[in-house]
């Protein structure tokens, strides 16, 4: 090999290497950006207004996170349209309607819109890339741009900004496999540290109230359902099930629910009553909702699949899914 020859392959090689070394350099930086963001999102007090795009539908939301006493407290209100609010109190979380009655749950989730962080952990799924994009500015605050790009097509992507000074995630949009985004939120003023008290997350007067408590699987036929998908998504693990009253004549509903960490959908089962075929697909932005009629092993039943996946994915978990008594 001649001299010039050598130079080249050797140029190129420190190419190779200084593009590699740049690559991990952005992999753990984006990481340390990730870690930072996950644990803001637990322990920093604020106040915000965030705007909320869903298809072509546009809110107004204002955001309030504190904690007393070693308990999270959060207030979302609707500040467009007819007045609905959230508001979690330690494990008790509160629906406030528009027809001011309210309905109690017993739940720890968060009722921040910003549900990315609800789910996921320090580590990226297998299933996703984490890149960092640069450098922008949401709500007036320096941000950094990061990439959750999806490996497969059984997912949609996400593009995050996290606050340069605080760590806390100022924007979130996610993306199709094009790049469009079918759903963002975003931060358009910010408060950190507030003056917050207990006042602030205090319950309504309201004209009714109500519970929605989880129904004893034991004690109801509905409750030992047993689905069992034959193809769920690489990295999708059954995360949650349940039984619940729903449907206008409140019956038994069998849930289950499955994430990938990031992305979540939930099977809803009940009984079918008459022949009717049942064949409906609607989607408002990113979230699918398919039903479908399914021949179980003891009868016929309504499927229906709702989440934050390509409908494609939706359609092929239901067409191998298998619904039988439960065994257990």
């Amino acid at each position: 090999m001649n001299p010039m020859a050598q130079r080249f392959l050797g140029l190129l090689l420190l190419m190779s290497l200084g593009l590699a070394a740049t690559a991990r350099a952005e992999t753990l930086s984006a990481s340390a950006l990730l870690q930072a963001m996950v644990d803001a999102s637990k322990t920093l007090e604020y106040r915000g207004r965030l705007l909320y795009l869903h298809g072509s539908n546009i809110s107004t939301l204002e955001l309030l996170k504190g904690r007393f006493d070693g308990r999270d407290y959060e207030r979302l209100t609707q500040l467009d349209g007819q007045l609905s609010e959230v508001i979690r109190r330690g494990d008790q979380t509160v629906c406030v309607h528009a027809d001011k009655s309210i309905t109690r749950l017993v739940s720890r989730n968060s009722v921040s819109p910003l549900g990315l962080t609800n789910g996921l952990s320090k580590t990226v799924p297998e299933q996703y890339q984490l890149l960092l994009d640069g450098d922008d500015r949401v709500a007036g605050r320096s941000a950094y741009r990061l990439l959750l790009m999806p490996l497969d097509s059984f997912r949609y992507g996400y593009r995050i900004w996290v606050d340069q000074q605080s760590s806390l995630l100022l924007k979130s949009e996610l993306v199709d496999g094009s790049g469009m985004a079918l759903e963002r939120l975003e931060f358009i003023s910010l408060e950190l540290s507030p003056a917050l008290s207990v006042e602030d997350f205090a319950i309504p007067a309201s004209l009714s109230e109500r519970a929605l408590d989880s129904l004893d699987a034991t004690r109801h036929p509905q409750g030992q359902i047993r689905l069992m998908p034959d193809w769920v998504p690489a990295g999708f693990t059954l995360a949650d099930r349940d039984l619940r009253l729903g449907g206008e004549a409140h019956q038994p509903v069998s849930a289950a629910t499955w994430s990938d960490g990031l992305a979540a959908f939930t099977l809803f089962i009940e009984e079918l009553e008459n022949d009717a075929w049942v064949d409906e697909v609607s989607q408002i932005g990113p979230t699918v909702a398919i039903s479908r009629r399914v021949e179980g092993s003891d009868g016929r039943y309504l499927a229906t699949l709702v989440g934050e996946v390509p409908p494609l994915t939706a359609e092929r978990v239901l067409s191998g899914l298998l619904i039988g008594p439960s065994n257990d």
